[in-house]
C-alpha cells in the first residue's frame, strides 16, 4: 500500500467520509416524509459531505505526483466522473452542489 492511503490521517479522513455518507445515505431514504425544516438540514448535511469529499480529493491530486497508488486512484475516480460528463470530480461536486444549492431554495419556498 502506498504511503498516502497508509497514512493515519488518510484513513481517519476515509472513515469520516463513509460514516456521513451513511448518515446521509439512512436520511435520505426519509426525505419524502421531512418537513421542509428538516429537509434543509438534510441538504447542509449533503454539503457537508461534498465538502469532506473535496478536501480529500485535494489531498489525494496533490499526492498524486508523488505516490502511484494515489494517481491511480485520481485516474480511476475522474474517469468515473467523466463517464457522467465532467472534467474531473471537482467539478462534479460543484455541480452537485449547484442541484443541492436548488432544492435548498426550492424548500424555502414551502416554509
Amino acid at each position: 500500500m502506498s504511503s498516502f492511503f497508509q497514512s493515519e490521517q488518510v484513513q481517519e479522513n476515509l472513515k469520516d467520509i463513509f460514516e456521513t455518507y451513511q448518515e446521509v445515505a439512512v436520511m435520505s431514504q426519509r426525505l419524502p416524509m421531512m418537513s421542509p425544516e428538516r429537509k434543509l438540514e438534510h441538504i447542509e448535511d449533503c454539503k457537508f459531505l461534498i465538502e469532506k469529499q473535496r478536501t480529500f480529493y485535494t489531498r489525494l491530486s496533490l499526492s498524486a505526483s508523488t505516490d502511484s497508488e494515489a494517481a491511480d486512484m485520481k485516474e480511476r475516480v475522474n474517469a468515473m466522473a467523466k463517464a457522467f460528463g465532467y472534467r474531473d470530480l471537482m467539478e462534479c461536486l460543484e455541480a452537485m452542489i449547484g442541484v443541492l444549492e436548488q432544492a435548498a431554495n426550492g424548500e424555502l419556498d414551502n416554509i
